[in-house]
């Protein structure tokens, strides 16, 4: 088995030769609906068991993809799309129907896994969207993607409930085809961060129930949140002080600042559900590519000292590296 310690500095040596790439994708992130509950009502191998073949069969049905992404209880897939526009459709139109005979046959895909003889959960979400996005490159592999498509596809896959596929696009009567269309029904949803005060249309399959309030516009927030950024806990221990993005300059009555977020263990060292937060306020920088806050980052030390920089799995031996999450922000002053 590899050192995580090995595996970490292997990262740590990718990231610093690598390269932004613009790509065009079709994102789909995935969603078992109910596994913590399922995983807080079982053993933790039981949950083991289950995400590897629940994981193996999903990925069986997408072997195009060329990019996937554990997210907890569920996956990121990524496909990319050719320079050819006459071959989109075909894809996008591939991806969907898999998608929803995945969620029809879900309840039942780990049945011929003889290893899996407890109840398993029985729905899935699933949002799809496509658009530009950037590639982390280095040494030839890819290490990550990001961009807005990825965050749309993952708040649509939240509005997938209580399960089925919700997907996005404005030029959707175009790709999809005329017997996959009859499967989705047109609806409007507004988004925090994309559609906030006008509804964007979406397409749900059947079982998808789209609330109310979800049509309705979002209210100004209190808060202008910028992009999550995710670190490592051995790089936060390893640095001082660290610059965020924030979404907008400042106005003069705001104050910069960056919500931090960190899991939490148990005592034999297993990941609760539960996390823990702080609140660090820093100074504004404004730089060539965008406005920053620079937050010093002792307190975030303070708070995650007893924590591991990695697990690795008694049963399966996969490694999982332990994330701290930042999400910078602009905020009112409080009054004097």
């Amino acid at each position: 088995m590899t050192d995580p310690e090995q595996l970490h500095e292997r990262f740590k040596e990718l990231l610093g030769t690598a390269r932004a790439e613009t790509c065009q994708v079709v994102a789909t992130f995935l969603d078992i609906r109910g596994f913590s509950t399922f995983s807080a009502q079982g053993e933790s191998f039981d949950s083991a068991l289950y995400l590897r073949s629940a994981f193996s069969t999903i990925l069986s049905q997408f072997p195009d993809a060329v990019f996937f992404k554990p997210t907890g209880d569920g996956l990121l897939l990524i496909h990319e799309l050719p320079v050819n526009a006459q071959q989109v459709p075909e894809i996008v139109s591939s991806i969907l129907v898999r998608s929803l005979a995945l969620v029809e046959s879900f309840g039942q895909i780990t049945s011929d896994d003889f290893m899996i003889n407890f109840p398993v959960p029985q729905k899935l979400g699933v949002g799809v969207a496509r658009g530009s996005a950037t590639r982390l490159v280095s040494d030839g592999g890819v290490l990550d993607y990001t961009g807005r498509c990825l965050n749309l596809a993952a708040r649509l896959m939240d509005k997938a409930r209580p399960s089925g596929v919700v997907f996005a696009d404005s030029h959707a009567k175009y790709l999809l085809t005329p017997e996959l269309a009859l499967r989705f029904s047109d609806d409007a949803v507004c988004i925090r961060g994309i559609a906030e005060q006008e509804p964007m249309a979406i397409h749900t399959s059947d079982n998808v129930e789209i609330a109310p309030s979800d049509r309705e516009p979002i209210p100004e927030a209190r808060h202008a949140w910028g992009d999550d950024v995710t670190l490592s806990v051995a790089d936060v221990r390893e640095s001082s002080s660290y610059g965020f993005y924030l979404p907008r300059p400042p106005r003069a009555s705001e104050q910069v600042g960056v919500y931090v977020e960190y899991p939490l263990f148990d005592n034999d060292g297993r990941r609760k559900d539960s996390v823990s937060w702080l609140t660090v306020y820093g100074t504004f920088i404004e730089k060539p590519n965008g406005p920053l806050v620079r937050i010093e980052l002792k307190p975030v030390k303070d708070r995650i000292k007893d924590l591991p920089p990695s697990t690795t799995g008694k049963i399966l031996g996969w490694m999982k590296t332990t994330y701290v999450t930042f999400t910078p922000f602009c905020e009112p002053k409080d009054d004097e």
